[in-house]
Protein backbone atom coordinates (compact mmCIF):
# COMPACT_ATOMS: atom_id res chain seq x y z
CA UNK A 1 0.00 0.00 0.00
CA UNK A 2 1.13 3.33 -0.96
CA UNK A 3 0.38 6.28 1.39
CA UNK A 4 0.09 10.27 -0.04
CA UNK A 5 0.87 13.34 2.61
CA UNK A 6 0.67 16.62 1.10
CA UNK A 7 2.46 19.19 3.63
CA UNK A 8 2.81 21.87 0.53
CA UNK A 9 0.34 24.50 2.39
CA UNK A 10 2.03 27.57 3.94
CA UNK A 11 -0.44 27.76 6.84
CA UNK A 12 -1.17 31.61 6.65
CA UNK A 13 -3.42 31.21 9.93
CA UNK A 14 -0.54 30.15 11.89
CA UNK A 15 1.46 33.16 11.18
CA UNK A 16 3.93 34.25 12.45
CA UNK A 17 4.63 30.73 13.38
CA UNK A 18 4.96 29.70 9.95
CA UNK A 19 6.96 32.26 8.01
CA UNK A 20 9.99 30.48 9.18
CA UNK A 21 8.85 26.92 9.75
CA UNK A 22 6.04 24.80 7.71
CA UNK A 23 3.15 24.20 9.56
CA UNK A 24 3.58 19.82 9.29
CA UNK A 25 6.47 21.00 11.44
CA UNK A 26 5.02 23.35 14.33
CA UNK A 27 4.95 21.83 17.85
CA UNK A 28 2.28 20.43 19.62
CA UNK A 29 1.80 18.26 22.43
CA UNK A 30 5.48 16.54 22.42
CA UNK A 31 6.47 17.13 19.23
CA UNK A 32 6.02 18.35 15.49
CA UNK A 33 2.50 17.85 13.91
CA UNK A 34 3.89 15.55 11.29
CA UNK A 35 5.01 13.56 14.25
CA UNK A 36 1.96 12.15 15.50
CA UNK A 37 0.75 11.30 12.08
CA UNK A 38 4.51 9.41 10.90
CA UNK A 39 4.23 7.41 14.27
CA UNK A 40 0.71 6.45 12.97
CA UNK A 41 1.55 5.05 9.45
CA UNK A 42 5.32 3.50 10.62
CA UNK A 43 2.65 1.03 12.99
CA UNK A 44 1.12 -0.09 9.07
CA UNK A 45 3.20 -2.97 8.35
CA UNK A 46 1.46 -3.22 4.51
CA UNK A 47 3.05 0.57 3.78
CA UNK A 48 5.38 -0.04 0.41
CA UNK A 49 6.56 4.10 0.15
CA UNK A 50 5.25 7.55 1.42
CA UNK A 51 5.34 9.92 -0.71
CA UNK A 52 5.32 13.69 0.69
CA UNK A 53 3.94 16.62 -1.72
CA UNK A 54 5.69 19.39 -0.37
CA UNK A 55 6.04 23.06 -1.09
CA UNK A 56 6.57 26.15 1.10
CA UNK A 57 9.84 25.25 3.30
CA UNK A 58 9.90 22.05 1.99
CA UNK A 59 13.32 21.39 1.95
CA UNK A 60 12.98 21.43 6.13
CA UNK A 61 10.37 18.60 5.49
CA UNK A 62 12.49 16.59 3.78
CA UNK A 63 15.07 16.85 6.57
CA UNK A 64 12.63 16.00 8.71
CA UNK A 65 11.52 12.98 7.49
CA UNK A 66 15.19 11.53 6.41
CA UNK A 67 16.53 12.02 10.18
CA UNK A 68 13.51 10.40 12.40
CA UNK A 69 12.15 7.98 10.17
CA UNK A 70 13.68 4.89 8.06
CA UNK A 71 10.77 4.04 5.83
CA UNK A 72 10.87 4.16 2.33
CA UNK A 73 10.20 8.00 1.30
CA UNK A 74 10.05 10.45 -1.48
CA UNK A 75 9.40 13.89 -1.94
CA UNK A 76 7.42 15.70 -4.70
CA UNK A 77 7.66 19.37 -4.75
CA UNK A 78 4.33 21.35 -6.17
CA UNK A 79 5.67 24.54 -7.11
CA UNK A 80 2.21 25.67 -8.25
CA UNK A 81 -0.66 25.26 -5.28
CA UNK A 82 -3.28 23.98 -7.46
CA UNK A 83 -5.45 22.05 -4.94
CA UNK A 84 -5.49 18.57 -3.02
CA UNK A 85 -6.32 17.18 -6.06
CA UNK A 86 -3.90 18.01 -8.28
CA UNK A 87 -1.57 17.24 -5.79
CA UNK A 88 -2.32 13.98 -5.26
CA UNK A 89 -1.95 13.36 -8.87
CA UNK A 90 1.62 14.47 -9.11
CA UNK A 91 2.10 12.02 -6.24
CA UNK A 92 0.63 9.18 -7.87
CA UNK A 93 2.65 10.05 -10.99
CA UNK A 94 5.76 9.51 -9.20
CA UNK A 95 5.03 6.25 -7.63
CA UNK A 96 7.85 3.55 -8.09
CA UNK A 97 5.05 1.12 -8.53
CA UNK A 98 2.20 1.84 -10.64
CA UNK A 99 0.67 -0.96 -10.04
CA UNK A 100 -3.11 -1.01 -9.24
CA UNK A 101 -2.35 -1.40 -5.21
CA UNK A 102 -4.53 0.57 -2.76
CA UNK A 103 -3.25 4.30 -1.24
CA UNK A 104 -3.91 6.08 1.47
CA UNK A 105 -4.03 10.03 2.09
CA UNK A 106 -3.28 11.64 4.95
CA UNK A 107 -3.56 15.60 4.90
CA UNK A 108 -0.86 17.04 6.53
CA UNK A 109 -2.43 19.15 9.45
CA UNK A 110 -4.88 16.49 10.03
CA UNK A 111 -4.75 15.05 13.59
CA UNK A 112 -6.64 12.34 14.75
CA UNK A 113 -6.81 9.53 17.29
CA UNK A 114 -7.95 6.13 15.76
CA UNK A 115 -6.39 3.03 14.56
CA UNK A 116 -5.87 2.87 11.18
CA UNK A 117 -5.76 -0.08 10.75
CA UNK A 118 -9.23 -0.16 11.38
CA UNK A 119 -10.64 2.07 7.58
CA UNK A 120 -8.57 -1.46 5.92
CA UNK A 121 -10.61 -3.91 6.58
CA UNK A 122 -14.18 -2.17 5.62
CA UNK A 123 -15.30 -3.61 2.00
CA UNK A 124 -16.10 -1.57 -0.77
CA UNK A 125 -13.73 0.63 -3.10
CA UNK A 126 -12.95 2.77 -0.36
CA UNK A 127 -13.25 4.49 2.81
CA UNK A 128 -13.79 8.26 3.78
CA UNK A 129 -12.72 8.70 7.41
CA UNK A 130 -15.51 11.53 8.76
CA UNK A 131 -16.69 13.53 12.03
CA UNK A 132 -19.92 14.83 12.66
CA UNK A 133 -19.28 18.63 12.99
CA UNK A 134 -21.10 21.78 13.82
CA UNK A 135 -20.23 23.72 11.31
CA UNK A 136 -20.50 21.42 7.95
CA UNK A 137 -20.09 24.48 5.29
CA UNK A 138 -16.36 24.70 6.19
CA UNK A 139 -15.10 21.37 5.30
CA UNK A 140 -16.18 18.80 2.32
CA UNK A 141 -18.80 16.58 3.32
CA UNK A 142 -20.31 13.50 2.47
CA UNK A 143 -24.22 12.20 1.72
CA UNK A 144 -25.07 8.54 2.56
CA UNK A 145 -27.95 5.92 1.74
CA UNK A 146 -27.90 2.24 3.66
CA UNK A 147 -24.57 2.78 4.50
CA UNK A 148 -22.82 3.69 1.66
CA UNK A 149 -22.06 7.23 0.59
CA UNK A 150 -24.20 9.04 -2.41
CA UNK A 151 -22.51 12.42 -2.56
CA UNK A 152 -18.81 14.46 -2.16
CA UNK A 153 -19.62 17.88 -2.09
CA UNK A 154 -16.84 20.41 -1.06
CA UNK A 155 -17.95 22.94 1.72
CA UNK A 156 -21.51 23.22 0.84
CA UNK A 157 -23.36 26.41 0.81
CA UNK A 158 -26.70 25.17 2.25
CA UNK A 159 -26.58 22.32 5.10
CA UNK A 160 -26.84 18.67 3.19
CA UNK A 161 -24.80 16.42 6.16
CA UNK A 162 -23.17 17.01 8.92
CA UNK A 163 -20.46 14.21 8.38
CA UNK A 164 -16.92 16.42 7.02
CA UNK A 165 -13.94 14.42 5.58
CA UNK A 166 -11.55 14.94 7.92
CA UNK A 167 -8.49 14.21 5.77
CA UNK A 168 -7.89 10.68 5.85
CA UNK A 169 -8.82 8.17 2.52
CA UNK A 170 -8.32 4.84 2.04
CA UNK A 171 -8.83 4.32 -1.98
CA UNK A 172 -8.68 0.28 -3.08
CA UNK A 173 -9.15 1.02 -6.98
CA UNK A 174 -5.99 2.87 -8.02
CA UNK A 175 -6.73 3.14 -11.22
CA UNK A 176 -10.08 4.28 -10.92
CA UNK A 177 -8.64 6.97 -9.42
CA UNK A 178 -6.16 8.28 -11.57
CA UNK A 179 -8.94 8.13 -14.36
CA UNK A 180 -10.63 10.59 -12.75
CA UNK A 181 -8.20 12.83 -11.37
CA UNK A 182 -7.16 12.84 -14.99
CA UNK A 183 -10.39 13.68 -16.13
CA UNK A 184 -11.02 16.79 -13.73
CA UNK A 185 -7.58 18.21 -14.54
CA UNK A 186 -7.51 18.12 -18.79
CA UNK A 187 -10.99 18.82 -18.59
CA UNK A 188 -10.14 22.27 -16.39
CA UNK A 189 -13.13 21.15 -13.68
CA UNK A 190 -12.45 22.94 -10.58
CA UNK A 191 -14.45 24.06 -7.68
CA UNK A 192 -13.39 27.46 -5.92
CA UNK A 193 -10.75 28.11 -7.99
CA UNK A 194 -8.95 24.37 -7.45
CA UNK A 195 -8.73 20.91 -8.46
CA UNK A 196 -10.62 19.28 -5.82
CA UNK A 197 -10.32 15.36 -4.44
CA UNK A 198 -13.69 15.32 -3.69
CA UNK A 199 -14.47 16.06 -7.09
CA UNK A 200 -12.19 13.20 -8.44
CA UNK A 201 -14.23 10.78 -5.92
CA UNK A 202 -17.46 12.12 -6.79
CA UNK A 203 -16.81 10.91 -10.56
CA UNK A 204 -15.82 7.36 -9.22
CA UNK A 205 -18.81 7.01 -7.51
CA UNK A 206 -20.80 7.95 -11.04
CA UNK A 207 -18.34 5.80 -12.49
CA UNK A 208 -19.83 2.83 -10.46
CA UNK A 209 -16.99 2.95 -7.43
CA UNK A 210 -18.59 2.37 -3.53
CA UNK A 211 -17.63 4.32 -0.91
CA UNK A 212 -18.27 3.57 2.71
CA UNK A 213 -17.37 5.98 5.74
CA UNK A 214 -15.94 5.67 8.91
CA UNK A 215 -16.18 7.97 12.10
CA UNK A 216 -13.31 9.46 13.60
CA UNK A 217 -14.70 10.64 17.32
CA UNK A 218 -11.30 12.24 18.07
CA UNK A 219 -10.24 15.03 14.99
CA UNK A 220 -7.85 17.83 15.65
CA UNK A 221 -7.80 21.24 14.24
CA UNK A 222 -4.47 22.55 14.61
CA UNK A 223 -5.14 25.47 11.68
CA UNK A 224 -5.06 28.71 14.00
CA UNK A 225 -3.60 29.60 17.25
CA UNK A 226 -6.17 29.12 19.38
CA UNK A 227 -7.27 25.54 17.82
CA UNK A 228 -3.78 24.70 17.95
CA UNK A 229 -3.64 25.13 21.70
CA UNK A 230 -7.17 23.34 21.98
CA UNK A 231 -5.13 20.37 20.73
CA UNK A 232 -2.43 20.23 22.60
CA UNK A 233 -4.79 20.70 25.66
CA UNK A 234 -6.59 17.08 24.38
CA UNK A 235 -3.67 15.47 23.45
CA UNK A 236 -1.58 16.18 26.19
CA UNK A 237 -4.62 14.84 28.25
CA UNK A 238 -4.67 11.79 25.29
CA UNK A 239 -0.61 11.12 26.36
CA UNK A 240 -1.27 10.51 30.08
CA UNK A 241 2.19 11.18 30.45
CA UNK A 242 3.83 11.25 33.58
CA UNK A 243 6.70 13.46 33.93
CA UNK A 244 9.49 11.60 35.21
CA UNK A 245 12.38 13.89 35.68
CA UNK A 246 12.49 16.15 38.73
CA UNK A 247 12.96 19.95 38.16
CA UNK A 248 14.71 22.80 40.53
CA UNK A 249 12.50 24.45 42.67
CA UNK A 250 9.76 23.18 40.22
CA UNK A 251 6.18 22.29 40.37
CA UNK A 252 4.54 20.42 37.60
CA UNK A 253 0.36 20.38 37.31
CA UNK A 254 0.07 17.65 34.91
CA UNK A 255 -1.00 17.24 31.79
CA UNK A 256 2.58 18.35 30.77
CA UNK A 257 4.48 17.33 27.99
CA UNK A 258 8.95 18.39 29.08
CA UNK A 259 11.45 17.36 26.75
CA UNK A 260 14.07 15.31 28.61
CA UNK A 261 16.49 18.08 27.52
CA UNK A 262 15.07 21.22 28.18
CA UNK A 263 15.87 23.39 31.72
CA UNK A 264 13.25 24.16 34.29
CA UNK A 265 14.07 25.89 37.33
CA UNK A 266 12.06 27.89 39.93
CA UNK A 267 8.91 27.60 38.03
CA UNK A 268 5.17 26.67 38.00
CA UNK A 269 4.63 24.74 34.32
CA UNK A 270 0.69 23.18 33.49
CA UNK A 271 -1.42 22.34 33.15
CA UNK A 272 -1.94 21.64 29.38
CA UNK A 273 2.20 23.09 28.53
CA UNK A 274 4.11 21.07 25.64
CA UNK A 275 7.97 22.16 26.07
CA UNK A 276 10.01 21.28 23.20
CA UNK A 277 13.66 20.19 23.06
CA UNK A 278 16.68 22.53 24.15
CA UNK A 279 14.47 25.08 25.67
CA UNK A 280 15.32 27.54 29.06
CA UNK A 281 12.41 27.95 31.42
CA UNK A 282 13.47 29.49 34.50
CA UNK A 283 11.41 31.60 37.44
CA UNK A 284 8.11 31.37 35.02
CA UNK A 285 4.32 30.44 35.59
CA UNK A 286 3.12 28.82 32.74
CA UNK A 287 0.15 27.32 31.61
CA UNK A 288 -2.05 26.22 28.25
CA UNK A 289 0.86 26.93 26.09
CA UNK A 290 3.07 25.83 23.66
CA UNK A 291 7.19 26.15 23.77
CA UNK A 292 9.34 25.49 20.50
CA UNK A 293 12.53 24.20 20.44
CA UNK A 294 15.30 26.47 21.99
CA UNK A 295 13.37 28.95 23.06
CA UNK A 296 14.30 30.99 26.47
CA UNK A 297 11.89 32.46 29.12
CA UNK A 298 13.06 33.95 32.42
CA UNK A 299 10.43 35.92 35.10
CA UNK A 300 6.97 35.32 33.10
CA UNK A 301 3.68 34.86 33.82
CA UNK A 302 2.34 32.80 30.86
CA UNK A 303 -0.80 31.22 29.58
CA UNK A 304 -2.30 30.77 26.42
CA UNK A 305 0.39 31.71 24.53
CA UNK A 306 3.03 30.11 21.70
CA UNK A 307 6.47 30.65 21.56
CA UNK A 308 8.60 30.31 18.79
CA UNK A 309 11.59 28.66 17.84
CA UNK A 310 14.52 29.92 19.35
CA UNK A 311 12.21 33.00 20.82
CA UNK A 312 13.57 34.70 24.18
CA UNK A 313 10.45 35.92 26.83
CA UNK A 314 11.34 38.16 29.62
CA UNK A 315 8.32 40.29 30.75
CA UNK A 316 5.56 39.98 33.39
CA UNK A 317 2.65 39.50 30.21
CA UNK A 318 0.57 37.18 30.61
CA UNK A 319 -0.36 35.83 26.63
CA UNK A 320 2.18 35.78 23.84
CA UNK A 321 1.77 34.90 20.04
CA UNK A 322 5.81 35.64 19.21
CA UNK A 323 7.38 33.82 16.24
CA UNK A 324 10.51 31.85 15.42
CA UNK A 325 14.16 33.78 16.91
CA UNK A 326 12.32 36.85 18.36
CA UNK A 327 13.18 38.30 21.46
CA UNK A 328 10.45 40.25 24.10
CA UNK A 329 11.60 42.26 27.00
CA UNK A 330 9.90 44.36 29.69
Amino acid sequence: MKVIIPVAGIGSRLAPHTFTVPKALVHVAGKELLAHILDKVADIKEVTEVVFVVGYLGEQIVDYVNENYKFKSKFIFQKERKGLGHAIYMAINEFDNKENEPVTIILGDTLFDMDLNKIFEEKGDGVIVTSIVENPERFGVVVKKNNFITDFIEKPETPVSNRAIVGIYFIKNLTMLVESLKFIIDNNIKTRGEYQLTDALQRMLKKGANFTDVLSNKWFDCGKPETLLETNREFLKLAKNENEKKYRNTVLIEPVYISPNAVVENSIIGPYVSIAPDTKIRSSIIRDSIINRGAKIKSCIMADSLIGHNAVVSSRYSKFNISDSSEFEA
